[in-house]
């Protein structure tokens, strides 16, 4: 440790300062935080501004103790504590969002059980719509598979850890059975999330038919899941609003640790992002030609909500122009656009719930040498068409969707190594959310199509546009 000021075990083994420049290193983060970000933060500058803020000091933070060290091909000393130091702020996030997992996967699909009953005249819509949701969802995935191969992502990483010990596979039957949980609080321990999903599904049944027979019961017990999922939403919002101050530690902890390569390897996986997006929006496209739709007239009307999502990178925050664009514009039944529109921003997101965490599955399972055979792939397939149920659809449900489904491949011990892709979730995100609100609009139309509902004249008259929509104004 040449030019080191600090000495002894208790600075080098316990405190990780040996070096001036890791106290500076240390310094440089906090005035970002409380110079920069907290200011904004507290004059409630937009979100989506500060992600940016963030994303862009994260970047120069990091390129910053790169220059000065003289971008070295392996980290030195005081690069290494000062990256440790940094992992406090972005390992710390990372571990309150996994904190959040189970009692939000659990609440969240119990509350969409629930929130059926009693709309006995919305049974065929919403069974329609969700299968819609899942079956693109699906094929998000494999799109997302297919696209980590092509780009070979995590295969020559920078990070790559020890070679991960093979799991022992069984045949499709055993692992079938294996989803279904026989103690629901080991499951929760060890992070079953699939057996959790059915567990909380079966839950929300069942209340929903003993609600006849017990009315007060069944009332207090839905008043109480209610209650836990605005507690739960709460928690998770409060850790997410502290989410730009993790990206400039996540993105500046990752290039000062793996320097140049890990700015290519992350720009891999935002460009095979756009292409997952751009093929989704193809294939939703596709669908509604089958369904007897025009095309063009698709994308003359979505357009301007593609747009919005975007730009606004918020599923939720797009969902009342989304639902005036199915409704007014293309014609489609108003109840089928309210309970699909509003389904598709918390069930089968195409890119928050399907490509993105199917892309870092299989780039995990690259980094840390898992065996990605045909197994893999459909397990991977199973685990997020069914973890994408009930996913909250706030900030930060990529990242939720990201934890549920690498603990759900046994891989959650890994789930650090995605710090480097959550540093530049601002643009990502852009993407994904377009891809979510795509996938929520074909779900309706295709939905409202095949039960008859939807307004054709409407839909291919083309003078309600934008322009002329009463719902803007």
């Amino acid at each position: 440790m040449p030019d080191a000021i600090f000495h002894g075990t208790f600075f080098e083994k316990f405190l990780s300062i040996t070096h001036y420049q890791t106290l500076i290193g240390i310094a440089l983060l906090l005035i970002c935080f409380f110079a920069i970000m907290r200011p904004l933060q507290n004059k409630k500058v937009n979100f989506s501004i500060r992600m940016l803020v963030g994303l862009i000091l994260g970047i120069v933070l990091g390129l910053g103790i790169q220059a000065v060290a003289g971008f070295p091909s392996t980290s030195n000393y005081w690069m290494q504590e000062t990256a440790t130091w940094y992992g406090l702020f972005g390992r710390a996030f990372i571990a309150f969002i996994r904190m959040l997992v189970i009692p939000l996967i659990f609440v969240s699909i119990v509350k969409v059980i629930i929130d059926f009953s009693g709309k006995e005249n919305l049974p065929k819509i919403a069974f329609k719509g969700i299968f819609w949701l899942l079956f693109t969802t699906a094929i998000a995935c494999l799109v997302g598979i297919v696209l980590a191969n092509l780009f070979s992502l995590g295969e020559m990483s920078s990070t790559t850890v020890h070679q991960a010990q093979a799991k022992q596979y069984t045949n499709i039957i055993d692992t079938f059975i294996k989803l279904i949980p026989s103690n629901i609080i080991a499951s929760m321990v060890t992070e079953n999330i699939v057996g959790l999903v059915i567990f909380s599904a079966l839950m929300g049944i069942a209340a929903n038919r003993m609600e006849k027979k017990n009315p007060e019961p069944i009332a207090l017990f839905k008043t109480f899941i209610q209650a836990l999922y605005k507690i739960v939403m709460s928690i998770a919002m409060t850790i997410i609003k502290y989410m730009p101050y993790a990206v400039i530690a996540l993105l500046a902890r990752t290039i000062i640790s793996n320097g140049i390569p890990a700015i290519i390897e992350v720009s891999s996986f935002v460009v095979a992002v756009y292409i997952a997006t751009l093929i989704m929006i193809i294939v939703h496209i596709l669908l509604v030609v089958i369904h007897g739709v025009s095309p063009i007239m698709f994308i003359k009307k979505a357009l301007s909500t593609w747009l919005l999502a975007f730009t606004s990178r918020s599923s939720v925050g797009t969902l009342p122009m989304t639902i005036s664009t199915l409704t007014v514009r293309m014609g489609v039944n108003t109840g089928t656009a309210n309970l699909v529109g509003s389904l598709g921003s918390t069930i089968g997101m195409n890119g928050c719930a399907g490509f993105f965490p199917a892309l870092l599955a299989v780039m995990v399972a690259h980094m840390v040498g898992i065996d990605t055979n045909i197994q893999f792939y459909i397990m991977l397939v199973i685990v997020v068409v069914i973890g994408s149920i009930g996913i909250a659809g706030i900030p930060g449900t990529a990242t939720v969707a990201a934890t549920v489904v690498l603990s759900g491949m046994g891989m959650a011990e890994y789930f650090p190594l995605i710090g480097m892709v959550l540093a530049v979730d601002p643009i990502i995100d852009m993407a994904r959310t377009l891809a979510n609100v795509s996938g929520a609009m074909t779900a309706a139309l295709v939905t409202d199509r095949e039960l008859g509902l939807m307004d054709m004249d409407v839909y291919n008259d083309p003078n309600v546009t934008l322009d002329n929509d009463p719902s803007d104004s």
